[in-house]
């Protein structure tokens, strides 16, 4: 369970036998939480249903976050307005089809949404109908008490139905359940099972090798930093239908993940190719004077992977195709075509990507510290925890590769948990030689930062060791533009008050900004290293100097992190920033190595 997904459930306690609350054993039980139990056990999830109160409380759990997934809803509950859902179950009641479903809030992971619809849409209604039968006996078993006559009939009825649909109505069902779960519910566009089953037809077909995969990624991190999700949700449904516009009769269209279009172009050469993507790209840029009522930074990038014959794999060939795309987007190039040495590249990052999990369960990710000294004494006061990969075969793997590997395959929250333990064991044995005044900072993603369960994860692996809470610094680190902000106000909220400090890492860089600083109750900034570099230039001064003045003005502790020179040092130090940090003093220590170090520092206070 330690290595699993928490997803938490509000259930319905009055849906029997689809789900009810069986109060003696003091569980959810029926056809729905049996599902989400075999599904568990088959995944990296850990189902958890919230204690019902003595009203259904599922719609005030959903608004306030505090599930991810709302269970056994029924055609006509006003719960499922505006709500992803997947159908669970369809029935006949009093001559109508009555369809229960899965809702997931804003605060389910979009993984938990792709896995847990695959696996639904795998159950078959024999299954269902035998756990429906299954759950009646287990209730008669364990209270002893009999079905009451409208029970059973409902239950009779329930089971004559779901033959008279198997047998009459079972192909028409799958065609419309299979429409269904490969409908993209904001776009309309055909999503990555629609891709799928559309590109197997293509594996044995000759023609195959005149498509192209273009992999559009479109940014819509500006519009959930300053605008919302719906502002982002319309930008997509605006390029859904600009792509859309765009492709012939012969090209397959689907959204495959969040902000990600997929299209197989059939039939085009290089120069048409370029005309169509440009085509595409003039049009979405329209979007500013036709459509918003704000400028929108609009980032639009493709990748384009050209199929061949021996090609089978279609998650081999969308991997190839958006590395491509996020490429271009870090070069500000409109498209860039796959080669076969990025192939070869990609195919490494491969290996590398499906050797993590094992090098967890190895502890083959190793801590390192680099230190943060005072920036008038040069002390040692602090450092920094950073993680390295010592791969058995290729040896010290830097995070710059294997992070962002961890960010796409949605793990990167398994490092942050991983790293912090590692820093709360070493801050530990210091305390235990006497050393309680050095502090270390750990970066978490804001992936993880905005988990419902981030802060209760971290307060339970801390509260494993003794040394004071007030070392500990969490860094809030730059990254994709999250949609709850909320939570990660509350997070933070609820890690300060339990004594731990946060400060705002890259402060200056991309999203990182004064915005933030209105957003969060931040103890400190780190300032990025891009504002160091121009540091000895007349702006670069300027900025730096403000950036500080205000920091200490807010009551917050400024770091200067990629410092590397004696000129750099003498600037900050004229600007009272009040900790450096960079290959000027020390270069990141394995974690022994890193302890002497402090031992030795601190050998007076000993």
């Amino acid at each position: 369970m330690e290595n699993k997904i928490i997803i938490y459930i509000a259930g319905n306690p009055n849906a029997y036998p689809i789900e009810y609350y069986n109060s003696q054993s003091k569980t959810f039980d029926g056809v729905i939480p049996r599902l989400l139990n075999e599904f568990s056990d088959k995944s990296r999830y850990e189902m958890i249903y919230y204690q019902p109160e003595s009203t259904d409380n599922r719609e005030h759990l959903a608004e306030n976050m505090q599930v991810d997934v709302i269970s056994a809803c029924k055609d006509g509950d006003d719960i499922l307005n505006n709500k992803q859902s997947v159908e669970v179950f369809s029935t006949m009641e009093e001559d109508s089809r009555i369809s229960y479903y899965i809702c997931y809030t804003d605060a389910a992971p979009e993984s938990l949404k792709f896995d847990l619809n695959n696996y639904l849409s795998s159950v078959s209604q024999e299954k269902i109908s035998g756990l429906i039968i299954d759950t009646t006996v287990y209730n008669q078993s364990e209270t002893g008490n009999y079905l009451t006559a409208g029970v059973m009939s409902f239950i009779i009825i329930m089971l004559l139905c779901t033959g008279i649909l198997i047998c009459r109505r079972y192909k028409k069902r799958l065609n419309i359940l299979r429409e269904y779960l490969e409908t993209d519910k904001i776009t309309g566009l055909g999503n990555i099972d629609y891709l799928s089953r559309k590109f197997a037809k293509l594996i044995n077909n000759k023609s195959k090798v005149l498509y192209q995969m273009v992999y559009f990624n479109v940014d819509t991190d500006w519009l959930h930093k300053f605008g919302n999700r719906q502002d982002a949700d319309e930008f997509l449904k605006y390029c859904a239908g600009i792509i859309k516009h765009c492709v012939s009769g012969n090209d397959i269209l689907s959204r495959v993940s969040d902000n990600d279009f997929i299209v197989l172009k059939f039939n085009t050469n290089k120069n048409s190719l370029k005309q169509w993507i440009s085509l595409v790209f003039d049009e979405i840029h329209k979007y500013n004077q036709n459509y918003y009522y704000m400028p929108v930074d609009l980032s639009v990038a493709a990748g384009v992977y050209q199929i061949k014959s021996n090609d089978r794999d279609i998650n081999e060939l969308i991997f190839n195709a958006a590395q491509c795309a996020h490429i271009a987007q870090k070069k500000q190039e409109m498209y860039i075509v796959c080669t076969d040495e990025m192939l070869n590249k990609f195919a490494e990052e491969r290996m590398i990507q499906s050797s993590i999990e094992q090098a967890f369960e190895r502890h083959e990710f190793q801590l390192y510290i680099q230190f943060y000294i005072d920036a008038n004494s040069f002390k040692i006061v602090g450092g920094e925890a950073l993680s390295r990969w010592n791969h058995p075969q290729k040896g010290i793997i830097s995070p710059n590769v294997f992070v962002p590997l961890m960010e796409d395959e949605r793990i990167i929250s398994k490092l942050d948990y991983y790293c912090l333990k590692e820093v709360c064991v070493f801050l530990d044995s210091l305390a235990q030689k006497g050393i309680k005044t050095f502090f270390v900072s750990c970066n978490f993603s804001r992936k993880t930062f905005s988990a419902i369960d981030f802060a209760f994860k971290c307060k339970k692996i801390i509260n494993e060791y003794s040394f004071p809470k007030e070392l500990l610094i969490f860094e809030l680190t730059e990254s994709a533009a999250v949609k709850n902000i909320s939570l990660i106000q509350n997070n933070i909220k609820e890690l300060k008050e339990f004594g731990v400090s946060i400060a705002l890492d890259d402060f200056g860089e991309g999203f990182t900004s004064f915005y933030d600083l209105q957003k969060y109750q931040i103890d400190g900034i780190k300032l990025d290293k891009g504002l160091i570099d121009n540091i000895l230039t007349t702006n670069g001064k300027a900025i730096l100097k403000s950036m500080i003045q205000v920091g200490h003005e807010l009551g917050m502790t400024v770091l200067a992190e990629g410092v590397e020179t004696d000129e750099q040092v003498q600037a900050l130090q004229n600007m009272n920033c009040d900790v450096i940090q960079g290959f000027r003093f020390y270069v990141p220590l394995p974690e022994e190595d890193a302890k002497d170090r402090v031992l030795e520092e601190f050998s007076d206070c000993l």
